[in-house]
């Protein structure tokens, strides 16, 4: 088949998105499949340092993988241009769709932006071609959780527009099976809906597994190593790690690492020096080889969501954290589809907006090598089992030929 792939975020470009979809795609086309990929221009608030102040090219082919970038404007910092931005990106994305002058069997289309929703609706309504919304986050729900979209009128129409992608697409997928649920009770149709959790490629965990001197690098040799890598904005729950480092200030042998960037980084940076938390060090994103060296390094690592948040997500850095075996302990609320699957992966589940318990947890965790090696071997079962990127394939290759040979209505 001919298929597009439609994400806001591709590499270069850094985060779970950008890489969790090049996987696929290259499964894709090792699968035998011909695949296009619509994105954004690379944004330089999303590369790592080495890549900042190049020019990339709008077409190439990586891996096989055709790539379409876009440009338009783009905005991480001010949340009110960032959600104008969404609403504008279906009528850029679809301008560069028609330039290609392509037909494609079936599009994969990442959610959110939740408006991507109205590109997939012009693009069936312009030449039929059916589209799987694939979705990762679930907006409004978490934007209003933890308090980023406040203005009745913009939930009130992110809430209608939500509604409308549940209630026509051609087919959903979601990351958890809490996800099914959620969207079903919003309308979608049940028969429509299917759980597939996100995959990397084994082949490659292998040998990003492989190195692990960031210890050395940092001097650290001594320190027991506590990691938090990935996005810093407010979905995230940092200052509950910031505030359990706080407690374990007098553990002259545990140290903090936190890597990324985000909305709320300088506000990261300002408790740190304010508060003199000595044991938190604070570094921007890292390549995708130094991720997992960072990542390997570590004693264990700590997956982490703002208590408020409800909705059935489950972040990104999980499928590469079980990928690699490494020890987990997820600062999330007890109840949430988080909590539900690093438990089951063999992970430790501390409630969010709880530091103490975290910090306890760490101290307690930091005296058992045993038991965390045994948590990283059975999150890796886990993940092997079920976040394999072959079966993945063969679930979205079988929802394809479904919606390709069913007499779809014309969203």
């Amino acid at each position: 088949m001919k298929l597009l792939l439609v994400v806001a975020y591709f590499i270069p470009e850094i985060g779970s998105a950008a890489h969790v979809y090049f996987d696929l795609a290259k499964a894709f086309v090792n699968h035998g499949h011909k695949v296009h990929v619509l994105t954004s221009y690379p944004r330089e608030f999303n590369l790592e340092e080495n890549d900042k102040n190049k020019n990339f090219p709008l077409d190439e082919i990586i891996d096989g993988v055709h790539v379409h970038r876009c440009r338009h404007p783009a905005q991480r910092d001010n949340v009110m241009l960032r959600g104008l931005e969404h609403f504008v990106l279906p009528r850029y994305y679809f301008k560069t769709f028609k330039h290609l002058g392509m037909k494609f069997d079936a599009c994969l289309m990442y959610i959110p932006p939740l408006p991507l929703y109205y590109l997939a609706r012009k693009i069936k309504k312009h030449d039929r071609t059916p589209s799987v919304l694939n979705f990762q986050d679930f907006h409004p729900q978490e934007l209003t959780d933890v308090g980023v979209m406040k203005n009745p009128f913009y939930i009130k129409v992110m809430k209608h527009i939500e509604s409308q992608a549940y209630r026509h697409a051609d087919h959903i997928t979601v990351l958890t099976k809490g996800g099914v649920d959620y969207v079903v009770n919003r309308g979608a149709d049940p028969t429509k809906v299917t759980h597939i959790y996100n995959a990397v490629n084994l082949k490659e965990m292998k040998e990003y597994a492989k190195r692990k001197d960031f210890k050395q690098k940092q001097e650290i040799e001594d320190k027991f190593l506590v990691s938090y890598a990935g996005i810093l904005s407010p979905y995230q729950g940092i200052d509950n790690i910031l505030d359990a480092a706080k407690q374990l200030i007098d553990h002259e042998d545990i140290i903090f690492y936190i890597v990324g960037d985000g909305t709320i980084k300088d506000h990261l940076e300002e408790r740190i020096q304010n508060e003199e938390l000595t044991n938190v060090q604070l570094l921007p994103f890292q390549p995708r080889s130094e991720y997992f060296n960072v990542v390997n390094s570590s004693d264990v690592s700590l997956v982490s969501l703002d208590e408020r948040m409800k909705a059935p997500c489950l972040p990104g850095k999980i499928i590469n954290l079980f990928g690699v075996g490494q020890p987990i302990i997820a600062s999330v609320a007890s109840d949430s589809e988080t909590a539900y699957v690093v438990n089951k992966a063999g992970g430790i589940v501390v409630e969010s907006g709880d530091p103490v318990g975290l910090s306890e947890t760490i101290l307690k965790i930091s005296n058992e090598p045993t038991i965390r090696k045994d948590i990283g071997v059975i999150g890796k079962n886990f993940h092997q089992e079920n976040m394999n990127l072959n079966r993945n394939i063969e679930q979205y290759i079988t929802i394809f030929y479904n919606m390709i040979n069913k007499d779809s209505i014309v969203v």
